[in-house]
């Protein structure tokens, strides 16, 4: 009889008889061929392997089953599964998140869902698994079904927030509790590192682009939606989709409605005082994190709405921006978008990869960056000035030039208001 050459393992699992639940699964195995047999085990993320000192398989198997019970009843966050957490998890998010932020969560959990398979034990996931993830969204062979561009994959960014997903997810399982047991210990997230693009692309409009569009802004949308919607991007460097979800009501013309706002916020209602053109609502339902804020408005933005809202005859608590079919809904970022391609396409200008309305707030964060970081955050929604920072407040190329070329430097003091991004800014300009 020829000798086996592969040794011989088998993977066995408890399953309760009436909820069929999985226990801890337990490997039984042998080092070699013909060899005492072991099981190994994972418990609270650390691998546990010990002899049985025997070769019989099927004791091994029934000592198995009894050690996936026992660690199952005295273990249970190791037997939930990605499929468990996740519905759980989403139950939870349906009573604190914004019914589009739980649209966009779900879609990244389906993705996981979809790539991990629903039955994955938490436990059991490994750097393997991200790093497989990562690899299909990147090669295009996981995919959205939201997804819109030409090419098969997506950027690295789109990626990391995926895997933040899961990493919040992982988190989240740590703190709920069940039988005053978390559901999942933290051995799984430590395993789960963001990836990190290496040349993130972030466009920066300019002046001169948004002077092209504005020109062609009532061709492309006749009803002075766009136009009014494109300013407030230009002059509040807020996301668009904010803008879109905006209420007629948010728009705070007078000191009085002002002073409301910022009191029902817990701000100073002195604030009103120095804002002379009004003040915008910015609702924590329509922000991409929650928050709820007050935020002056720049003349200009008072001009384009003052003339926006002549136009129609609405009042109250109404869409700022109605919807093309409802206007009793607010317009879509999706049709905005589509508006702004319009717009490109009238004025000849060439679309700004992955750009959108989004290139128009990282203009406004680096068109005052010799302005207090605290200010600007606070004028632009960030909570966070390391973001801001980071992501939003970019270089340009006349103050690049003159930090290299000591003859080019500018001889003004550096605290000035007039320095800083060397891009036109009508705003500051109407404040002068």
């Amino acid at each position: 009889m020829a000798k086996r050459s592969t040794p011989w393992s088998l993977v066995v699992r408890y399953e309760h008889p009436e909820t069929k639940a999985l226990g801890v699964p337990v490997r039984i195995y042998e080092r070699v061929p013909g060899a005492v047999l072991a099981r190994e085990v994972r418990i609270d993320g650390r691998k546990d392997r010990r002899s049985l000192g025997h070769r019989d398989r099927a004791l091994a198997k029934q000592q198995a089953v009894a050690l996936s019970q026992r660690l199952a009843e005295s273990h249970p966050t190791s037997a939930v599964t990605l499929g468990q957490l996740s519905t759980l998890c989403r139950a939870h998010l349906a009573r604190t998140l914004s019914e589009q932020r739980q649209r966009a969560v779900r879609a990244m959990l389906v993705l996981l869902e979809r790539h991990l398979g629903r039955e994955l034990l938490i436990e059991e996931l490994s750097p393997s698994h991200v790093e497989t993830f990562i690899a299909a969204r990147r090669a295009g062979t996981l995919t959205s079904p939201r997804h819109r561009t030409p090419t098969a994959g997506v950027h690295d960014g789109t990626i990391k927030n995926e895997v933040a997903c899961l990493r919040s997810l992982l988190k989240w399982g740590e703190e709920a509790t069940s039988n005053g047991r978390p559901l999942v210990s933290a051995a799984p997230r430590k395993r789960v590192l963001l990836p990190h693009e290496q040349n993130p692309m972030r466009p920066v409009a300019t002046e001169a682009r948004y002077q092209a569009l504005i020109a062609v802004a009532d061709h492309a949308e006749s009803g002075g939606r766009f136009r009014c919607l494109l300013t407030l991007a230009r002059e509040t460097g807020r996301r668009v989709n904010a803008i879109c979800q905006l209420q007629l009501g948010d728009i705070l013309l007078t000191r009085e409605q002002m002073a409301r706002a910022l009191a029902a916020n817990g701000l100073s209602e002195a604030a009103a005082a120095h804002w002379p053109h009004g003040a915008i609502h910015w609702r924590k339902a329509s922000d991409k994190k929650g928050y709820d804020l007050v935020a002056p408005l720049s003349k200009a933005a008072r001009v384009a709405l003052d003339t926006y809202i002549r136009r129609g005859s609405r009042a109250g608590d109404v869409p700022l921006f109605p919807g093309q079919q409802d206007a009793s809904r607010s317009v879509t970022k999706e049709t905005a978008g589509y508006w702004l391609r319009r717009a490109e396409t009238l004025a000849k200008l060439p679309h700004l990869a992955r750009g959108g309305f989004h290139p128009f707030r990282r203009l406004w964060a680096s068109e005052r960056r010799h302005l207090p970081d605290k200010d600007v955050a606070a004028a632009g929604g960030w909570r966070s000035v390391d973001v801001m920072r980071e992501s939003y407040q970019h270089a340009d190329a006349a103050t690049i030039y003159a930090v290299v070329d000591r003859g080019a430097a500018p001889e003004t003091d550096p605290k000035d208001p007039s320095r800083g991004h060397t891009l036109d800014t009508p705003s500051e300009q109407v404040a002068q």
